[in-house]
C-alpha cells in the first residue's frame, strides 16, 4: 500500500476523531444547559413556594395585630412662647417684633396634640415614644414614657400628649430661607411611636410624625426685623394629621428575629422561614 494511502487513512481517522469529540462535547453542553434550566425552575419554584409562604405567614399576623390609630390634632396656632416654668401656655403678643441679631435666640414653641387610640374591642397594647413627644402634668412638661393602653381607651396612661419643641427664631428664620430656596426644611419637631400586644410571633407598628413650619417671615419693608407669619396663618407649619405606620413582623420578637419581605425574584431565596406558633399576649 503506498504512503499516500496511508496518509489519507490517518487524516480520515484524525477528521473522524474530532468529530466524535465535537459531537460528544455539544451533547454535554446540552447536557448542562438542560440540567441549567432545570435547575432554574426548580430555584424559581422554591422562591415563589417560600414567597406564597411568607405571604400566607405575613396575612395571619395582620389578622393577629393590634387595632390602633395615632392623630395629630390642636396644631397650635399662632405658636407659643416658650416658657422655663413648664408648658408654653401663651402666644408672644399680637405684632410682636424680632430685630436680628439682637433677639435672634428668643424662642418659640411648635406644638400639637397626639392622639393615640385603641380600637380592638378585647385586647391591650403596649405603647412606647422616642423623640419630641412630652406629656402635660400639671403644666409641667415631662418625657412620655412606654404604658398599656386597655381596649377602647385613648392614650392611656397619657391623657395630655404632645408633639413639642422650641426653636430660635434664627431657626425659624433658616426654615423661612430654605422654603423659598425649595429646599427641605432643616429644623423640626420629630418623634416615633411604637405599638405592640406583647407576642413574640406578632407586629410592631411604628408612627414618625413630625411637625415643621415657617411661622415667622420677615418684615417686607425693614431689614432684620421678623413677624409672626399672620397673612399665610396656620398653613404656614406642615404636618400630616392622620400619618402612615411602617409594620414589622417577626417570626421571633424575643429573638429579634424578622419575618422576610416576600421576595418573587429568580435566584433569591429566603431562610428561617420556621414560623413559631403565635404566643399568647405578654408585656415586657
Amino acid at each position: 500500500m503506498s504512503e499516500t494511502l496511508w496518509v489519507a487513512i490517518g487524516s480520515i481517522s484524525t477528521a473522524a476523531g474530532f468529530a466524535a469529540v465535537a459531537w460528544q462535547s455539544a451533547l454535554t453542553r446540552k447536557t448542562v444547559k438542560v440540567s441549567q434550566d432545570a435547575l432554574e425552575v426548580a430555584q424559581n419554584a422554591l422562591v415563589a413556594s417560600e414567597a406564597v409562604a411568607v405571604d400566607a405567614a405575613r396575612t395571619r399576623l395582620d389578622a393577629q395585630a393590634p387595632v390602633v390609630s395615632v392623630r395629630l390634632t390642636e396644631v397650635q396656632w399662632p405658636p407659643y412662647a416658650w416658657s422655663h416654668m413648664g408648658m408654653p401656655v401663651n402666644p408672644w403678643p399680637n405684632g410682636y417684633e424680632w430685630h436680628l441679631p439682637e433677639k435672634e435666640n428668643e424662642r418659640i414653641v411648635l406644638q400639637a396634640r397626639v392622639v393615640v387610640e385603641n380600637k380592638a374591642p378585647d385586647r391591650y397594647v403596649y405603647v412606647e415614644y422616642d423623640g419630641d413627644l412630652v406629656k402635660n402634668i400639671e403644666g409641667r412638661e415631662r418625657a412620655a414614657t412606654p404604658h398599656a393602653l386597655w381596649p377602647g381607651q385613648g392614650n392611656g396612661l397619657n391623657p395630655n400628649l404632645f408633639l413639642q419643641r422650641e426653636f430660635t427664631i434664627k431657626e425659624l428664620s433658616e426654615n423661612y430661607e430654605a422654603r423659598q430656596d425649595g429646599r427641605p426644611l432643616p429644623h423640626r419637631v420629630t418623634g416615633s411611636i411604637c405599638v405592640h400586644d406583647g407576642r413574640d410571633n406578632g407586629v410592631t407598628d411604628t408612627w414618625e410624625i413630625e411637625l415643621t413650619g415657617c411661622p415667622v417671615r420677615p418684615h417686607p419693608s425693614r431689614s432684620g426685623v421678623w413677624l409672626i407669619d399672620t397673612d399665610t396663618g396656620a398653613e404656614a407649619l406642615e404636618y400630616d394629621s392622620h400619618p402612615a405606620y411602617e409594620r414589622t413582623y417577626w417570626i421571633s420578637r424575643r429573638r429579634g428575629q424578622r419575618l422576610p419581605d416576600p421576595s418573587y425574584t429568580p435566584g433569591r431565596t429566603s431562610t428561617n422561614l420556621s414560623l413559631a406558633p403565635a404566643s399568647p399576649p405578654q408585656l415586657p
